[in-house]
């Protein structure tokens, strides 16, 4: 999410002015809730329609993220033109507009046995022993929260790591809708003690993590190194854990199919631990790449994925800022 939707072109001057930002928190604060007032008085069915046009009303609008935009999906879909990259960049506003009026319904998809499919590629002792904990990973697509209600459906204790919003305010809010999820939701910062804290109480954990990740390893993404966390490998690997890549596909309307890929394993198990665990996540890559151009209109690449090649040092610290580790709850 922007870190303003009112006033994003103040976003320079608000840094540097305290009581501006906390307004412009203020205004989007009241939109957003505005928006989940009015989705909660519709069937989930319509708030989600509801969300889409809303979302390809006022996501075109927001030029910071129209660029980012325009830059990632240039590189990962390099035959689009002009048109195509804009079209696609709406159809894609569309769906994180359908995210959004999803959300106060995250306990009906839940709750309601045909709204959420699971599908199991390779079974494994984690979807039938909850003692047996695993690393799931997934990427940015259709809406990638509900991959946690998947998990508390087969049974599995979870923890997934979440990027608070900048806006405490919308933070408070979107926290009280994902307690709907099911799961414990660790907070970004210092996040590796607390992983590693879960799995040792028997919880799998989950990673959204096709962002870039400024201190990462560099992994290949659609053609071009993209500097990515190996976290959830190592973490795997350390605790003889699987690692997991989870897909999830939105059937019609707010439905979803979540697609438990079978897991992944080093392609040479003789090589040092960070070589294997880089190993592991570009596969995983590879795998987020197919998805991606299967449904590349349900891909919310909202933060800059790679680095502009002549950056300036403002330009960088921009970057940085906008590309964190991220998590189910983004």
């Amino acid at each position: 999410m922007s870190e303003f939707i009112v006033g994003n072109s103040l976003r320079k001057l608000a840094r540097e002015h305290r009581f501006l930002q906390r307004a412009l928190w203020r205004l989007d604060f009241a939109l957003v809730s505005l928006v989940a007032w009015l989705a909660r008085r519709m069937s989930i069915d319509t708030a989600s329609r509801f969300g889409e046009r809303l979302g390809r009303l006022i996501g075109p609008k927001m030029p910071h993220k129209a660029a980012i935009f325009r830059e990632n999906l240039s590189i990962a879909f390099p035959e689009l033109d002009s048109a195509g990259l804009d079209a696609l960049a709406t159809d894609i506003w569309g769906q994180a507009g359908r995210i959004l009026g999803e959300y106060p319904h995250l306990d009906t998809i839940l709750a309601e046995e045909d709204r959420l499919v699971i599908e199991i590629r390779e079974p494994i002792a984690s979807y039938t022993d909850p003692s047996r904990p695993c690393v799931v990973v997934s990427a940015h697509q259709s809406n990638w929260e509900v991959v946690c209600s998947a998990m508390a459906k087969l049974g599995m204790p979870n923890a997934s790591l979440y990027s608070p919003p900048s806006n405490p305010l919308l933070d408070k809010m979107l926290l009280e809708s994902r307690q709907a999820l099911n799961c414990q939701l660790l907070p970004r910062d210092h996040s590796a003690r607390l992983l590693v804290r879960a799995l040792k109480k028997g919880r799998s954990v989950g990673m959204v993590m096709d962002r870039r990740v400024d201190d990462g390893q560099p992994v290949q993404f659609f053609g071009r190194d993209k500097n990515s966390t190996i976290v959830p490998a190592k973490l795997a690997l350390k605790h003889h854990c699987e690692l997991v890549p989870a897909q999830v596909v939105r059937l019609e309307g707010a439905r979803y199919k979540v697609i438990f890929h079978p897991p992944v394993h080093p392609r040479d198990p003789s090589a040092d631990e960070t070589a294997q665990a880089t190993d592991m996540i570009q596969q995983v890559h590879q795998q987020f790449e197919q998805w991606i151009r299967e449904r590349p209109a349900h891909w919310f690449c909202s933060k800059r994925l790679w680095p502009r090649k002549k950056a300036s040092a403002a330009s960088s610290a921009t970057d940085a800022r906008d590309n964190e580790v991220d998590s189910y709850a983004a």
